[in-house]
């Protein structure tokens, strides 16, 4: 813009001073090589010298230029918000201004960056959930690992009481007997060294199952026991099972698929029984990767061989399924193929030989005959 151009222009602007309202009022200002013209042409019309000004940045973002003067030890001021007038202002201030204009543009950049750092903040934090949700779904799994391992024993046996209280409703389970007892004598057999205080369950379901709950409750259907050919092969799930609880897969399981919630109730505490009613509904579908598998059969052989247990029973337990691989079979649905699991288990014996079993105690025919009944 030229200085001449500025000279006739009309610019509305924002004004402060004596006899002016405190919300201040919109006035007519021209911009002359001599000054500020304020209501130029009107009774009232008053020219700004520049050397009466004082200039400093204003405005939310401090990209405005505020002009204030004294007159009569009163003061006022202008606000230039529109580009056009400050513009024609800095085109027609003199050299002198030059240092107070200077100290404007800091002003102003300093506070823009400041304005630019608050929006990328601002963004950040409305993101910040997208954000979150897209990390759990990249990372979950080390995630879930980190949270786990913060959930103390206690909290986990608590939540998995919670669970299987919600659980037990829907199952149908048997009285005591000679299965059940022949179950919690193994169970607890394997699992005498364990920090969990585990709880073994016969549910008469004929589906080839089981399942582990975080913190030590393990049911097992009684459709797994018809299918299995000895007391060993029963070990050896349970032996499974019970590493499921003691590598905590089944506590990082619920915190897969009900996410943080959980984390954070286990971490502070708050266990409460209506919340995690989807917990119990999940806990039987639960479903654990590959890897989560293969070292639930590897580690339990451990703790087959600290019990003294003939190991040869897993592997024939899953050589039989294999052969029926095809069939549904829930424990078999998200597991290894049973051929390999077989193999597996066979070359991890091998390796931790050399091994001394006792035969189990149990009648198997009579308790075989007692599921029947």
């Amino acid at each position: 813009m030229s200085s001449s151009t500025s000279q006739t222009e009309l610019f509305e602007v924002l004004c402060f001073g004596p006899g002016i309202p405190p919300q201040g009022e919109r006035i007519s200002i021209r911009i002359t090589s001599e000054g500020v013209i304020l209501r130029p042409g009107g009774p009232d019309e008053e020219t700004l010298l520049f050397e009466s000004l004082r200039i400093t940045a204003g405005g939310f973002d401090h990209n405005q230029i505020t002009l204030t003067w004294m007159k009569r030890e009163e003061s006022g001021s202008l606000i230039l918000s529109d580009p056009r007038a400050k513009t024609a202002f800095l085109a027609a201030a003199p050299s002198f201004l030059a240092p107070q204009l200077r100290q404007w543009q800091k002003q102003t950049s300093r506070v823009g960056r400041g304005m630019r750092f608050g929006w990328f903040l601002l963004g950040l934090l409305i993101l910040s959930p997208l954000l979150l949700g897209l990390a759990l779904w990249w990372k979950s799994d080390a995630i879930a690992e980190w949270a786990v391992h913060r959930i103390s024993h206690t909290s986990e046996v608590k939540f998995g009481d919670l669970i299987y209280a919600q659980t037990r409703p829907g199952l149908t389970l048997l009285p005591e007997g000679e299965t059940t007892k022949m179950i919690e004598e193994i169970g607890s057999r394997l699992t005498q060294a364990s920090p969990y205080p585990f709880q073994w369950h016969v549910a008469d379901d004929p589906t080839i199952n089981a399942f582990a709950i975080p913190g030590g409750h393990v049911v097992v259907f009684t459709g797994l026991i018809e299918a299995a050919e000895s007391p060993e092969e029963v070990a050896g799930i349970l032996a499974h099972e019970a590493e499921h609880v003691l590598q905590r897969h089944s506590l990082k399981g619920m915190v897969h698929q009900l996410g943080w919630r959980v984390v954070l109730a286990l971490l502070l505490g708050d266990i409460g029984g209506g919340r995690f009613g989807q917990a119990a509904a999940q806990m039987q579908i639960l479903s654990f990767g590959r890897d989560q598998e293969s070292e639930a059969d590897l580690k339990g052989l451990a703790l087959l061989k600290e019990a003294k247990i003939d190991p040869k029973g897993m592997i024939t337990f899953f050589d039989r399924l294999s052969k029926k691989e095809g069939a549904s079979i829930a424990l078999l649905s998200t597991h290894p193929a049973s051929a390999n699991r077989a193999e597996a288990i066979r070359t991890e014996i091998d390796r931790i030989a050399p091994w001394k079993s006792e035969p189990l105690p149990y009648d198997w025919d009579a308790i075989k005959n007692g599921l029947k009944k």
